[in-house]
């Protein structure tokens, strides 16, 4: 079986599915093993202040169990293949919350996502706005492994997030770095 191109396939799946797209929430997370300048650089858009968030995934899972979210919802992980062209089979919505093109593959990316459903197949209507997306309430302590700082960022803005994270979760402070890339 040969493969279709996956704007194509994108497409048709967009014309035929928009309700599902709109039923879907995803969550993404690098899981490269160092920081990335290119990351960085995209994700700052020109800005010098900006923080990244290192964990892993059982320390999502954990995070997400320990915080007893008063929503209990079914959340997927799917790591993101990169590749131009999917098979037949492959035009699931899984498979299309899990692919993208093979130009994003510096993103090394794997999702979380809550998939909902049309009444009409038996969905329920959740007790918050869809388009706006949700809050799922995590164990910061379980969750955060450390918390970088831009390679950019000003002395004013580190300063900030210290007092902000002693404020909001003090057992936080001490793992605050700043990021190891040195930028000329």
């Amino acid at each position: 079986m040969t493969g279709r191109d996956l704007v194509d396939e994108l497409i048709v799946f967009e014309l035929n599915h928009q309700p599902m797209r709109e039923l879907t929430l995803v969550n993404c997370w690098s899981i490269g093993r160092n920081e990335s300048y290119a990351l960085w650089k995209i994700y700052l858009a020109g800005a010098k202040s900006g923080v990244a968030i290192r964990t892993n995934i059982s320390r999502i899972k954990k995070a997400i169990e320990i915080g007893k979210d008063s929503y209990r919802e079914d959340i997927y992980i799917g790591k993101v293949k990169y590749t131009d062209y999917l098979p037949e089979e492959a035009l699931t919505r899984f498979h299309l919350i899990t692919t993208k093109r093979e130009f994003y593959e510096y993103e090394n990316e794997v999702r979380f996502f809550i998939l909902h459903y049309p009444r009409s197949e038996g969905g329920a209507k959740p007790p918050y706005d869809l388009k706006a997306g949700r809050y799922v309430k995590v164990d910061l302590d379980t969750l955060i492994d450390q918390i970088y700082l831009s390679p950019f960022v000003r002395e004013w803005f580190e300063q900030s997030i210290k007092v902000l994270v002693n404020k909001i979760a003090p057992s936080l402070k001490n793992r605050i770095v700043t990021s190891a890339i040195i930028d000329q």
